[in-house]
Order: C-alpha cells, then structure tokens, then sequence
C-alpha cells in the first residue's frame, strides 16, 4: 500500500477520533489495494439556544434580567454574608445585594460588584443575557446565582483590557504586558440580575 495513504488513513483516524463534536468512523472497503477508507461525519446538533425570560421586565424600584423571576424582597444577603459562607462551605448559592462597579461597554455581558477591600468579584451572565451598557457605576443591584473558583487565561485577562481599550480607554502597554499567568480567582455565575432604576 502506497506509505502517503498509510499515513493519510492513520491522520484521518486519529482525527476522527479526537476531534470536538460527534463523529463517527466508517469503515469501507474499496479496493485490493487498500483495505479501508476512514471517513468522518459530523453528527453533532446544535446547542437550542435559550430564550431569555426576563429582559428589562419592570420590578417596582427595580428592572429584571436573566433566566429565573426573583423579587427585592429582603431576603437577599449581603457581600460580606456572602464571603462568609464561601470561606466556610467554599461556595454561595442564592441572592445577594451588590453595588456595581463595572459594567462591560461592549454589550453589557459582565459586571464586576465591590467586594470590601478584596479585588472586585467579577458576574458572568449565564447563556450570555446583557444588561444596558450605560448602567453606571454605584448602580444596587440584586445577583441570583452561585459563586465559582475561576481560571481566568492570560488570553482572557488582555481580552478585558481590550474591551476597556476598544470602550475609549487608556490601556497602558504595561499593563498587557504584567499579565504573565493564569488567575485563580472568584467569580459569580448570575442567572437573574435586579438593577436598580
């Protein structure tokens, strides 16, 4: 057997074995010369996208976004309550009232809440909802969702200063370039957002 289609069989496999989504591999004979062709066939499905549930739905004092209804009732917790319950169970899951002190500029994606004197914690949108870009700084808020030890890239943090920088900002070239490793750090993953009007 010709050593181009040896090799061109054994990629092929290999490929069709570990590459993302579904695939299958087939065998089929064809001819005396070679004993099979490997073909790959995608049979992955597309994710159904989720319909946002709530997307600037009236509360009162109150506007809601996000996947679950949830209400300014008092029952929330605090920041503090918050890191209290992560350093003892190393999570938080529920409701808890925070003031925001970034909002993405680009689509409204992220925020980050003050956290005290610790770092600002930063709150990803599950399934990628938004909230308005123009929310300011030192908006309250309401976050429904859980706390999660994150990884972010050193990819992902100069994605963020690219977001700054492509809002009108000045990113000093140090700063991408003090950005060496990967950071362990806090997140919150939000579900629903109550942002004050």
């Amino acid at each position: 057997m010709n050593k181009k289609l040896i090799i061109g069989l054994a990629i092929a496999s290999f490929a069709g074995l570990y590459s993302c989504g579904g695939t299958e591999v087939i065998d089929e004979p064809t001819d005396a010369d070679s004993t099979a062709v490997v073909e790959a066939i995608d049979t992955t499905e597309a994710e159904p996208e989720i319909p946002l549930a709530f997307d600037g739905v009236d509360k009162g004092d109150y506007t809601l976004y996000g996947h679950s209804e949830i209400d300014a009732d008092g029952s929330e917790t605090t920041v503090e309550a918050m890191n209290a319950a992560m350093a003892e169970n190393g999570a938080f899951e529920g409701k808890v009232a925070v003031t925001i002190n970034e909002v993405c500029q680009m689509a409204g994606c992220w925020i980050t809440f003050e956290n005290g004197d610790e770092d600002p914690i930063r709150v990803f949108f599950r399934d990628h909802f938004t909230i308005p870009t123009e929310t300011a700084a030192g908006t309250e808020a309401i976050l429904y969702g859980a706390t999660e030890i994150d990884t972010q890239t050193v990819e992902f943090q100069k994605h963020l200063l690219d977001d700054a920088a492509a809002t009108g900002d000045e990113v000093p070239q140090e700063e991408y370039d003090a950005i060496t490793e990967d950071l362990i750090t806090t997140s919150f993953d939000c579900e629903s957002i109550l942002v004050k009007k």
